[in-house]
């Protein structure tokens, strides 16, 4: 995994702008810190993170087209907003051209915008980790609960997280992705058990 770290970290170095290097070297830090708290594999984690934006500096009309070219099925919520398409994007990239194969990784990345119905201990750490960027949080101050609260539980962090997110877009008039839907629910579920 470190020749695949050391590719990734050559890919954001030359292809990707600054302020997104920026952002995913501050996720990754996050990430490390999170896994140091809850004994998360932080190798995956970091792989994870390195590589869930590589399409996230891309246009619209560009991930419409990639995605059109790779002929993957584009949902009615994504095609209304195509940012959500950079994690699937980026997950195929992973496999295709770093030949990760690792299905914790690689769900991390594709999902990492909306979430999923089966979030394990990697994903959600790659999921706050990626919210909780230092950077983010300054800018909105509903974050600093929710990383607290990733201090001691990665689930009531993530389900905080999707609770205010659903919220706020709902609030906006925009579209949920049901994936975000579906990870809030298996989430609220497991915690009332």
């Amino acid at each position: 995994m470190a020749i695949i770290k050391d590719q990734l970290i050559e890919h954001i170095e030359n292809k990707l702008p600054d302020s997104l290097k920026t952002h995913i070297y501050r996720s990754c830090e996050v990430g490390r810190k999170l896994c140091g708290i809850h004994s998360v594999d932080t190798e995956k984690v970091e792989i994870a993170l390195l590589g869930h934006d590589l399409y996230r500096g891309y246009s619209d009309n560009e991930m419409l087209n990639v995605a059109e070219e790779k002929e993957i099925e584009i949902s009615y919520v994504e095609k209304a907003s195509p940012l959500l398409l950079h994690g699937v994007l980026a997950s195929i990239t992973m496999q295709e051209q770093y030949k990760v194969s690792d299905k914790q990784i690689i769900e991390s990345i594709k999902y990492h915008t909306s979430g999923m119905e089966e979030m394990d201990e990697v994903f959600m750490t790659v999921f706050l980790a990626d919210k909780l960027d230092p950077k983010k949080i300054e800018k909105n101050s509903q974050l600093e609960p929710i990383n607290q609260t990733a201090q001691y539980s990665l689930s009531d962090a993530t389900l905080m997280y999707l609770n205010m997110k659903i919220s706020s877009i709902i609030d906006s008039g925009h579209l949920v992705h049901p994936d975000s839907l579906d990870a809030r629910n298996s989430l609220l579920l497991k915690t009332r058990i």
